[in-house]
Order: structure tokens, then sequence, then C-alpha cells
């Protein structure tokens, strides 16, 4: 019985093999990693499910199901430390959410292959149409699909700066993503192909000429974009807080004030350091209490009043807000928000209030419909949450600079930073907490995915975080200093931009790029379908 068993699972093992290695080429080829297997990584994958002597669908989905899970595990391993340290979960349920987030948080990349093969036995597809409309689905899939963590392999450029990156202000990095895919099936075509050897070095030359001018013509695509005609001077405060002072502060149990003192005293000094400066900028919930203008006599805010006295210049400050409707002592009276101040702490203008919060960590999901749902989980934070994109207007020598605040997650969203542009936002200033995730790969994945919104909308990007990364990228994609990781850190950064730039071809029509990729799947089904109609006696 033994014997058979142990036979057995080589022979699974064996039909998986092609799984696997996708699984590892694509774990090992997204950020922090060089992107050393992008053009190939998910070919074993679909070059075993569309060999139709092979797989059921069943067995498509199994295979598609251990990619997605190999690469998460890979890509993704710091779930667990976030889930011990945020979650303050034993390790063994860490690694055990880690698992469930593998096991089917990417479900998207199974899904697209069983629909593939599906497609292909159907209505009767080469291998070569099942390879590209598989492609077509995973790049259709990964725009819609619920996750945590909104990745694609679209980001892979600008965090390895290949210059192709520049055409995300035509098609998006998510549309960057689908010419990647549509590339994997290209070279699986090739791999086909070489059956017939002039036919598949032919393939092979054309594919090399498409990708090198697609990265050639970055270059001069963002030529444009090199020319500024406003220019500020930015300071941001990292103060590193461990995770312990913010869940003190977030209680109310006393690391307030040693926050608060924290952050005024690291700006006094990068004042001193930089006199220069012409706008601060404070991370996520940096100020622990509201700063809400009819809220200003409150404690922490007036030691904030009286620590800065003599400093004149404005801060951009992440913090909390309260609801001056809803009563105080829901959770839903209590906003995560962004707000511009003076020295004094008097709002310079309404603060924004985040929109999208982070499932589990900022609301229940499924709360508002089920308010129970709150009764039994109480220790679950339950914030409110804000209207949608808004810039807030800082006056400065008789001219209004609009700064478009996202918190956090919300980098993430490009829709979100469209609305930030059509609200003609000069600048977008990214406040982030990265604190719960230590030095995995997620400060780094979370920068890049974070600095590619400033090139789908051609606006200048500041990141300001607690704990790193921190950051400004210019609209035409020049990367400035990066800041350490979990260090105390003052950088000061030249802010270069345009003012009222226009609006970016993807900002305008070229999100909509999925009808193209529906009209291409449709025109390889349709192909398929006259096809074996023409093959009928």
């Amino acid at each position: 019985m033994m014997k058979k068993a142990v036979q057995l699972f080589k022979h699974k093992a064996f039909d998986l093999r092609w799984a696997l290695l996708s699984g590892i080429l694509v774990g090992t080829s997204y950020i922090p990693f060089p992107p050393w297997a992008l053009l190939f990584c998910y070919v074993p994958l679909w070059i075993s499910v569309t060999d139709s002597n092979s797989l059921s669908l069943k067995r498509t989905f199994w295979s598609g199901w251990l990619t997605q899970f190999v690469l998460s595990a890979i890509g993704f391993h710091w779930i667990a430390y976030t889930a011990h340290e945020f979650g303050a979960m034993p390790w063994i349920i860490s690694y055990a959410a880690l698992l469930l987030f593998c096991a089917f948080m990417h479900l998207y990349i199974p899904a697209a292959a069983v629909a593939g093969v599906w497609l292909q036995r159907k209505f009767q597809l080469s291998r070569i149409q099942a390879l590209f409309s598989i492609a077509l689905l995973h790049a259709l899939l990964e725009r819609v699909w619920p996750v945590i963590f909104d990745w694609h392999l679209g980001y892979t450029l600008i965090g390895a700066h290949i210059p192709a990156y520049q055409w995300a202000d035509v098609i998006g990095f998510a549309g960057l993503s689908a010419l990647i895919l549509l590339g994997n099936a290209w070279v699986g075509s090739i791999w086909l192909s070489f059956r017939e050897k002039r036919q598949g070095l032919m393939q092979l030359g054309a594919l090399t000429v498409v990708v090198v001018l697609l990265i050639a013509s970055g270059n001069f695509h963002k030529e444009p974009w090199d020319h500024f005609d406003r220019e500020f001077k930015t300071t941001l405060i990292q103060a590193n807080i461990g995770n312990s002072e913010k869940i003190q502060a977030e209680q109310g149990r006393g690391a307030q004030e040693f926050i608060t003192r924290k952050f005024t005293s690291m700006t006094l000094e990068a004042f001193a350091k930089f006199p220069d400066t012409d706008l601060f900028v404070w991370p996520e919930t940096a100020f622990p209490d509201y700063l809400d203008q009819r809220l200003l006599a409150r404690k922490h805010t007036q030691i904030l009043a009286s620590a800065l006295t003599g400093l004149d210049r404005p801060i951009l400050a992440g913090a909390y807000s309260r609801s001056p409707v809803l009563d105080p002592h829901r959770d839903e009276a209590t906003f995560n928000a962004l707000f511009l101040i003076d020295a004094k702490g008097n709002n310079l203008d309404a603060p924004y209030l985040k929109t999208n919060l982070l499932a589990f960590g900022e609301y229940l999901p499924f709360s508002e419909k089920f308010p129970i749902l709150l009764k039994w989980l109480p220790f679950i934070s339950n914030f409110g949450r804000g209207t949608g994109p808004r810039a807030l207007a800082w006056n400065r020598e008789m001219e209004s600079i609009h700064l478009g605040g996202q918190i956090c997650y919300e980098g993430l969203d490009a829709r979100f930073s469209r609305g930030l542009a059509e609200e003609n936002s000069d600048i977008l200033v990214n406040v982030t907490n990265d604190s719960w995730f230590g030095r995995t790969f997620e400060p780094k994945q979370h920068m890049y995915m974070t600095l590619a919104r400033a090139i789908e909308t051609r606006r200048p990007l500041i990141r300001s975080t607690n704990t790193g990364i921190s950051t400004v990228i210019w609209a035409n994609g020049d990367l400035q200093q990066t800041s350490p990781i979990h260090e105390e850190w003052a950088g000061q950064f030249t802010v270069k931009y345009r003012k009222d730039a226009p609006m970016t071809a993807y900002v305008k029509w070229g999100h909509f790029d999925w009808i193209v990729l529906l009209l291409a799947l449709s025109g390889i089904v349709l192909t398929g379908v006259l096809h074996a109609r023409s093959r009928r006696p």
C-alpha cells in the first residue's frame, strides 16, 4: 500500500512539474527580484495545459492552482509576519494564514487556464490560439478578481527601471501587464513553432525586435515630461515609530505624547538643517490624535502647537478626524485622514478622509449589511469611510497648489489616482505606515506599486512613510533618493512639476483597453468556430 502511494505521489508530482516551474519563475521574477523570466514565466504552465492529450479540466485547474500557490508563497511570504505583528497571532496561526492566502487569493490564474482550455476544446482552437486565449483571459481576470494586495507583472518594469514602463501613461500598468502576458503566449507559440525551424526563428526575431523597440521607445516617449515650470522643496519626516507605540497611541494608553514630541522635534531639527523647506510631510497617522479645527484645544494638539512655535511652514500630516455628526463613541465616527495645517494646527483646508479602507485592518467586510458582526468581532477596527478622491489646496506665493492625497492602500488603486488627476491635482502625496511588514519584500513592492501612479497620471508623487521607504518621483519617472528602512530619517527633496498638467491618454481613455482585450478574445474564438465549420464534410 505504501509503495503504491509513493508511486502515485511521484506520478502526480511529475505531471505537475511544469506548473511548479511556472510558480517558481513568476515568484522569482517579481519585485524585489530582477525580472529575469518575465517573458516566459507562464509558458511551462500554459504549454502543459494546452496539450489536449494530457490534462482534463480538473487537472488543468490543479496545475494552475499549484502555480499560483508557489508564486504567492515566494512573493507574499510576508503575510505570515504581518499576521503575527499586526494581528498578534501565534506564529503557527500566522503561517496557517499564509497558507490560506496562498491557496485562495490568486485563483484567477487557474481560472484563466481552465477557461482557455475549455474554449480550446469547445471551439477546436489550435494550441497557439489557446495560448493567446489564456493570456487574454488572465489579463482580464486579474483586473476584477478581489485581492488584498493588487499586483500584476506590469509593476516589474518600473521595479527594474526598464524604460518600457513610460508607456503606462497610455495604457496603464495593467495594460503593460497584458502585453507581458501576451508576450508569454508569443514565446509559447515560438516554442511550438520550432518544429518548423525557420518559422520559429522568424517569430523569435520578430519578438526580439518588438521588445527592443518597446524598451528603447520608452526613453523617447517620456521626453515631453522632462520639462517643468514649477518647483518647491519638501522635507519628509520618517520617525520610525514602533508597532507597540502605535497600538498604545491608538488605544489611548500613553504613547501619544511621546509620538507627538518625536515628530515635532524631528521636524524642528530638519528645519534647522533644511531652512529652505516649503512643506513638511508626515506619514499616515503620524499625529496620534484628532486634528480637526474644532478640536484644537485637545492636549496633544496643544503640545504640537507649543513645540512648533517659530516654525512658519505648513505641514501635511496623517492624523485622525472625528465626524461632527455621528456619535463619537461609534467606531465609524473616526476617520483615517490627511490634514494640511500650519504650525499651530490650524487647518489650511478641509482634511481628506480615507476612502479605500483595508479589510480587517480598518473595516470588517459585510458589517454594513450585517451590523451583528461588529458585536461578534469587536476587536476589529471599523473606521468611517470618506467620499472619494479629493485634492487639498495649498495656497503658496499667490498660487494654489493642489495636493492629491492617497493614504496607504489607496496608492495601489489606479482608478483612485485617475480621480485625483481629474480633480486637477498638481502633486500626488501618498502617506503610509508599513511598520507591520518588517524587512520583508513588501516595503519595496508597495513603494514601486505606488510610484506607478505618477507615470499613469504624469504627476509627481511624494511618498512619506513611518518606517520606509520614503521618496519622491517626478512625472517623467526620475526617482529621487530613497530612505533607509526602519531608521529615523529626514530628507529634503525638490519637487518639480507642471502647473495644470494635461490629462494623460490613460486617465482619459486608456483604462478602457479591456474592451480591446475582450474583442481580441472574441476574435480568436470566432476564428476557431469558422475554421471548425470549414473542416466539416
